[in-house]
């Protein structure tokens, strides 16, 4: 399902999600981003009622002590402006509210500014990473 996914998704928004611009995903990758250590690591796939086709992926892993955990979120290029993006990233927060996590870390590009507004409603904090063009936002839990 990963790769036909990836398909779909554009050049720009893999670069978006993966802070640098991809065009091969190795198995070995694959096999990181699908296969979670669930002490530590949670994702959320959202599948297409209609199709089943995966439309988007919200993921999380947390530090060991449950201090701080990385988000990361990426929606099927075709799917964006619907609020699966926003759907997804509820579902992340509320699950680490739950599990006790202090708190929800992203690392987003500066120009990704539909990514920055949505976190900024979400209540994160947006701060200067210190490297260009890199962003940080933080919600606390």
């Amino acid at each position: 399902m990963f790769p036909d996914f990836l398909a779909r998704v554009s050049p720009e928004d893999i670069r978006f999600r993966f802070l640098a611009p991809r065009k091969h995903f190795p198995d070995e990758m694959l096999e990181r981003l699908t296969q979670l250590d669930y002490e530590r690591d949670m994702a959320f796939i959202a599948l297409r009622e209609e199709d089943g086709e995966m439309a988007g992926i919200g993921r999380l892993s947390a530090d060991p002590d449950k201090e701080i955990a990385e988000y990361g979120l990426l929606v099927r290029t075709d799917l964006q402006g619907h609020g699966l993006g926003f759907a997804l990233l509820k579902q992340l927060i509320d699950y680490g509210r739950e599990e006790g996590i202090g708190a929800i870390e992203g690392i987003v590009l500066s120009d990704n500014t539909k990514m920055l507004a949505m976190c900024r409603d979400f209540g994160f904090v947006v701060k200067d990473s210190g490297e260009a063009g890199v962003i940080t936002v933080v919600l606390e839990l």
